[in-house]
C-alpha cells in the first residue's frame, strides 16, 4: 500500500505531458489488474484518474473525440482507421474481401455484412455503431382506418 500511495502522490492534478499521461496509464492499468481486490480509496483514485486521462485524451487527441462524438458513416468510420493504422484500401482485403468488393463498399454500392463488421471491430477497433446504418427516419406502415 505504501508503493501505491507513493506512486499515486504526483498524479492529483491535470496530466500535461505524454511522458505523466503514460505514467498515470501504467499506474490505471497496475489498478485495473487488481480487479475486485481494490480497497476503497483504490477504487475512488482509479476513478479520478480515469477522469483525468479522459481529459487528457480529448484535449491531446481532438480528432479522435470529435469523430467518437458523432454518428459517422460506415466509410468514414473505415476512411478514420485506415488513417490511423497507415493501411491503404487494398489492405482492408483480410477484412472485407476482394478488391472489387472492398472498392464497392468504399463507393456505397454495397453495404458490410454482419461479418465484415465483426472483422474490422476486431482487427481495427472500429465501433460496431458506426458500421451500421440506422435509418434516420422511422419507417411506417400503412393501417387501413375505419
Amino acid at each position: 500500500m505504501k508503493i501505491l500511495k507513493k506512486l499515486m502522490k504526483p498524479f492529483h492534478r491535470k496530466i500535461k505531458t505524454p511522458e505523466e499521461y503514460e505514467a498515470s496509464m501504467k499506474l490505471f492499468s497496475a489498478l485495473m489488474d487488481k480487479g475486485a481486490k481494490l480497497s476503497a480509496d483504490e477504487a475512488d483514485y482509479m476513478d479520478l484518474l480515469g477522469t483525468l486521462l479522459e481529459d487528457y485524451e480529448r484535449t491531446a487527441h481532438p480528432e479522435v473525440e470529435s469523430f467518437l462524438d458523432r454518428k459517422a458513416t460506415p466509410v468514414e468510420a473505415i476512411r478514420w482507421a485506415m488513417d490511423r493504422h497507415g493501411l491503404r484500401q487494398k489492405d482492408l482485403g483480410p477484412y472485407i474481401g476482394s478488391e472489387q468488393l472492398i472498392s464497392a463498399i468504399m463507393n456505397g454500392a454495397k453495404k458490410l455484412s454482419k461479418s465484415m463488421m465483426v472483422k474490422l471491430h476486431e482487427g481495427l477497433g472500429i465501433p460496431y455503431e458506426n458500421m451500421m446504418e440506422i435509418p434516420t427516419t422511422p419507417r411506417y406502415r400503412k393501417v387501413a382506418m375505419f
